[in-house]
């Protein structure tokens, strides 16, 4: 518990510190950073009510931005309910925070895979992907719109990946299959898969916001909508 607790915490806080500064570096003060995350906010409240997703794209799109937020909402549910008690106190989940965590647990798996169902098409691997991969290795840099999307594309596929330990671990566990030892690696690995889901979702989502809503590059835009 107590390695698994530095981890966490020197994950958590890098990954924090790192997604301030981008935002601080693009938006010149931390005025202008708060004012965003504001609008951001407010912006989410506008796809939740289905405003934005009927003007752009239908009722497709709609349900495609609902079900990400959703998506997003319930894992910030879970990583709240699941990493409090370790790094504040560094003891195992209990009590209220465990039910609400069990709670939540099944409805984002749920979700998840609708977020699989809707999204996978859009952002699969294409030739174009493969090209720029193969170019990044030569001394012109690469432009900032393909990178973003190539990074969002590779951050859905592996918080695909990582979520699939994450619930066979619980599910597992479930059944009289390990003795003591067992239970215990269960629960360790299930800690570490939801840090390394937490750490791509974040990315994700700073991306998603930070420079795929905000960005007049039609490259990026093709992988928002």
């Amino acid at each position: 518990m107590t390695l698994f607790r530095i981890i966490s915490g020197l994950v958590m806080v890098t990954l924090l510190s790192a997604i301030a500064y981008d935002l601080r570096r693009r938006r010149k003060s931390w005025s202008d950073v708060r004012q965003f995350l504001r609008g951001q906010l407010t912006n989410a409240v506008h796809v939740w009510q289905e405003r934005k997703g009927v003007v752009r794209g239908g009722k497709l799109d709609s349900l495609r931005r609902t079900v990400y937020g959703l998506s997003a909402l319930l894992f910030a549910l879970l990583a709240v309910t699941g990493f409090a008690p370790v790094l504040l106190f560094g003891e195992h989940l209990s009590g209220a925070l465990l039910i609400i965590h069990v709670t939540v647990a099944p409805l984002f798996a749920l979700s998840l895979s609708a977020l699989a169902l809707l999204w996978a098409h859009r952002l699969r691997f294409e030739e174009p992907d493969w090209r720029f991969v193969l170019g990044l290795g030569r001394r012109k840099p690469p432009e900032t719109a393909l990178l973003v999307r190539l990074a969002l594309k590779v951050g859905f596929w592996l918080a695909l990946c990582f979520s699939l330990p994450l619930m066979l671990t619980i599910i597992l566990g479930l059944f009289p299959l390990f003795g003591t030892e067992g239970e215990a690696f269960l629960t360790r690995l299930h800690g570490y898969s939801a840090l390394l889901l937490m750490f791509v979702a974040l990315i994700e989502i700073h991306l998603t916001i930070a420079y795929v809503q905000h960005s007049t590059d039609h490259p990026v835009k093709e992988v928002e909508t």
